[in-house]
């Protein structure tokens, strides 16, 4: 996924966070500067910290790309899936977009730098829509009744992401040694089991 539209003229920061994630990629974030970054940019130090703390931030950014990705998929799936389908076919989007993404020797760095910063936590931001959509699909599994649990629509939600986030985490460690997506399946399929009805 592009993350400018080549048919409008990209914004500043658009052009900052492209070229931050191209240096990133060549060089490493470590030896990245934020000189580097507005020189290759093309654009100036108030402008870069206009939009930016420092470069850390930009790293982050890298979970709303992803959310872009998220948000075509959910205007793609079937109308009439069941809402406990839904999560699981998210689940298989969301691991095989991290497993397969250009962006994947930045993700050790993005939940390394995410564990010690004193800022905010974007990996964690609720208001991302990665987020809004698993929140939605549980609402609706426990609306519909295919979802029984004692927990709110919330709390599973962020139970499910938080089994999403360690694996990821954990893969990230282990520097990609197994199948994020076989994994990721398979876990999740035990998380829907222990929280569908069991009587439909």
């Amino acid at each position: 996924m592009d993350i400018i539209d080549i048919k409008q003229k990209p914004s500043v920061k658009e052009k900052i966070i492209d070229a931050a994630w191209k240096l990133f990629l060549e060089q490493g974030y470590k030896d990245t500067t934020v000189n580097q970054i507005i020189e290759t940019s093309k654009t100036s130090r108030g402008a870069f910290y206009h939009h930016f703390h420092g470069k850390e931030e930009i790293l982050f950014y890298i979970a709303y790309y992803f959310d872009a990705d998220y948000v075509n998929w959910l205007s793609s799936i079937k109308p009439n899936l069941k809402a406990l389908d839904k999560l699981l076919e998210f689940n298989l989007f969301v691991m095989k977009n991290l497993e397969d993404s250009p962006y994947r020797p930045l993700l050790a760095t993005l939940y390394g730098m995410q564990v010690i910063t004193t800022g905010k936590r974007h990996i964690m931001n609720p208001e991302r829509e990665y987020y809004k959509i698993v929140s939605s699909i549980m609402k609706e599994g426990i609306e519909n009744g295919e979802i029984t649990s004692h927990l709110s629509y919330l709390e599973l939600t962020e139970w499910y992401s938080i089994i999403e986030r360690g694996l990821t985490y954990d893969w990230c460690l282990s520097q990609g040694r197994y199948s994020l997506v076989q994994y990721g399946q398979r876990m999740i399929k035990s998380f829907i089991y222990s929280i569908s009805n069991k009587d439909l």
